[in-house]
């Protein structure tokens, strides 16, 4: 069997790195189709396996559903799992109780933009958590791989792939011609300069995937909290080891600490200091770097859905129903914060209710029916 790896940098005849997946896919499909067999012309055919992301392009390429085909199906998806799952609500205390990950991505596109307004916020959030999954576990090989060999074109080329497989509605929207724009041109950088990473592209997502991932600690979402501080503490002491630039911190007392390798959650084992293990110098810092993240982070989620203010707070919900309890307590969005963005987002929600288009009212209920 012949395997054509996509995010290779060799490809099958006529196979180019400037390629999309579906045009890719398409291609490779046509290798694998048997040639004459005749007898004096006895070429054997050829096995083509595609990758996940080709795969998921090809699917994308010869859906030929409507979109209300695609808003029902998804519909009746969540209410069966709502209904496995004994639960009312896609959320609860801001943490998801199904799990979409398993829906394909023009279905989850279609319930976090609400297409038809027939989502509720609560499902909006979770679908947008699960693109992000379906992201992450696409990037997650190549990243790792990237981080060891230098090779950032094979990770961007993956990115693209993965990119290229979402639908139409999506393909339409002006977030995701940014998106590819800044990925095309980050796949450029990092052929022109092997072994460095592309930097300086707004709306990167690659490179805001390997800064919200780190690499100094292996795991640090998902495992032991008190082993994350354990790996951190040893991250640290090797980073003071090897620091040589006049103001970096060469021990844990004093000096300039840097955390660019350090994940959210690994940054809150700091900050929280659990098992005291770290000082009182390094946990001041680590706490300056998470509000300096934090700000960061909702100023670019502000800019980026200043169009509609709706967008925002429906952002910010999903950003804590995709921390760690660790993350939110570190951070300081607790509970109450959750619960106060969600009356407000609600209450944003019901008004806009109220009013048509034109600005004209919508109907014959009062104010008080929507408060």
């Amino acid at each position: 069997m012949t395997t054509i790896n996509p995010y290779s940098s060799t490809y099958a005849p006529g196979l180019t790195a400037g390629q999309t997946a579906t045009q890719r896919a398409n291609q490779a499909t046509g290798y694998g189709q048997t040639r004459d067999q005749s007898p004096t012309i006895n070429t054997p055919a050829v096995n083509v396996t595609l990758s996940a992301a080709a795969q998921a392009a090809l699917k994308a390429q010869t859906d030929s559903r409507t979109l209300e085909t695609v808003v029902a199906d998804a519909r009746a998806q969540i209410a069966a799992q709502l209904k496995a799952a004994k639960a009312s609500s896609a959320l609860k205390d801001g943490n998801a109780t199904i799990d979409l990950t398993g829906l394909d991505r023009r279905s989850l596109f279609a319930v976090a933009s609400n297409r038809s307004g027939q989502f509720p916020l609560d499902q909006q959030v979770v679908a947008a958590l699960g693109l992000k999954s379906q992201h992450d576990t696409a990037l997650a090989g190549p990243a790792a791989q990237a981080r060891l060999t230098g090779d950032y074109a094979a990770l961007y080329q993956t990115a693209l792939d993965q990119l290229d497989a979402a639908g139409p509605e999506e393909k339409a929207s002006a977030a995701w011609s940014q998106e590819r724009e800044a990925l095309v041109e980050g796949r450029k950088q990092a052929i022109a300069r092997p072994g460095l990473a592309p930097a300086g592209i707004a709306k990167d997502s690659v490179a805001a995937y390997m800064a919200e991932t780190g690499s100094a600690v292996a795991g640090a979402k998902t495992r032991d909290f008190g082993k994350v501080a354990s790996d951190v503490r040893a991250a640290l002491d090797k980073q003071y080891a090897i620091a040589f630039a006049p103001g970096a911190a060469k021990d844990s007392s004093s000096g300039e600490i840097d955390f660019r390798r350090f994940d959210d959650r690994s940054l809150s084992a700091i900050a929280l200091n659990k098992d005291e293990q770290f000082s009182a110098h390094e946990t001041a810092q680590a706490k300056a770097e998470i509000r300096s993240r934090d700000s960061a982070t909702i100023k670019a989620s502000f800019q980026s859905t200043s169009e509609d203010d709706g967008d925002f707070g429906k952002a910010m919900i999903t950003r804590y129903a995709g921390m760690t309890a660790e993350e939110r307590e570190a951070s300081g969005w607790t509970p109450a914060v959750y619960g106060k963005m969600v009356e407000l987002q609600a209450s944003r929600d019901k008004l806009a209710q109220m009013f048509n288009a034109d600005g004209a009212l919508a109907g014959p209920p009062s104010l008080l029916d929507f408060l």
